[in-house]
């Protein structure tokens, strides 16, 4: 090799360098938010003398179950602040999925389009309250992107426990 095939293999490999350096950086943030994410919602479960044994994230929120206890876990990060919710199975008849919609006009045509999405759950006395974990806010995320999927795919698992307890 001569020196003007070394000079072009550092040019390509410092290029090579500068287009994957910024995936790397992003993959080790997602990697520590996720890590972070999960240890608050395992620090509250402890506090609830439960563990996790499922769990699963999506974009800024995890949710995760303790099986055996049957508890429902919820922590959701955000900038400002960050929220940790959690529901014992126990006093819940059902869980589902709470859309709200809103009509919004384009063009000559109307659309419904998702403006919240909560995962909710339904007490078995009726003089308590509904507890719901929020999945999405219009107000805070600029659009839906799987989480109705995600909160589907949970409603049945948990329903499963509920159908599981009787």
């Amino acid at each position: 090799m001569n020196i003007t095939d070394w000079k072009t293999a550092i040019i390509g490999l410092i290029v090579i360098l500068a287009c994957i350096s910024p995936i790397i950086i992003m993959v080790r943030v997602r990697a520590q938010k996720t890590k972070k994410m999960l240890q608050s919602l395992q620090k509250f479960a402890q506090e609830q003398g439960c563990k996790i044994s499922q769990h699963e994230f999506f974009s800024d929120f995890v949710l995760g179950i303790d099986e055996v206890k049957k508890f429902v876990f919820f922590h959701k990060y955000g900038k400002e602040n960050s929220i940790s919710q959690y529901v014992d199975l126990a006093n819940i008849q059902t869980c589902k999925v709470v859309k709200q919609s809103r009509n919004v006009k384009v063009g000559n045509e109307s659309a419904s389009m998702i403006s919240r999405l909560e995962l909710s759950f339904v007490p078995i006395g009726k003089s308590q309250d509904e507890q719901s974990f929020l999945l999405f806010d219009l107000e805070t995320n600029k659009q839906l992107s799987g989480e109705l999927q995600f909160s589907e795919k949970w409603a049945q698992v948990i329903n499963g426990y509920l159908k599981n307890k009787k």
